[in-house]
């Protein structure tokens, strides 16, 4: 599995996680509103990156993320 920092922007912030899946296409089928990542941002910092929880595609996922799922 690779690991994917994925973003949901909802206008006035945005939320952040890692997710580990197969390939970057899977976490996009599944949740078309999410922006998936390969890399972090350069304005993100290495504290920051280390802050955000990593979820498995194929476990459990946070609210937000699973209310996105197919929308």
């Amino acid at each position: 599995m690779n690991s994917f920092l994925v973003t949901y922007d909802y206008g006035s912030a945005g939320l952040w996680a890692i997710v580990k899946a197969p390939d970057k296409a899977s976490i996009a089928r599944r949740f078309p509103k999410v922006e998936v990542l390969e890399d972090k941002p350069t304005n993100m910092t290495a504290v920051e990156y280390g802050k955000l929880i990593t979820y498995d595609l194929s476990g459990p996922l946070p609210q937000w993320l699973a209310e996105l799922e197919g929308k």
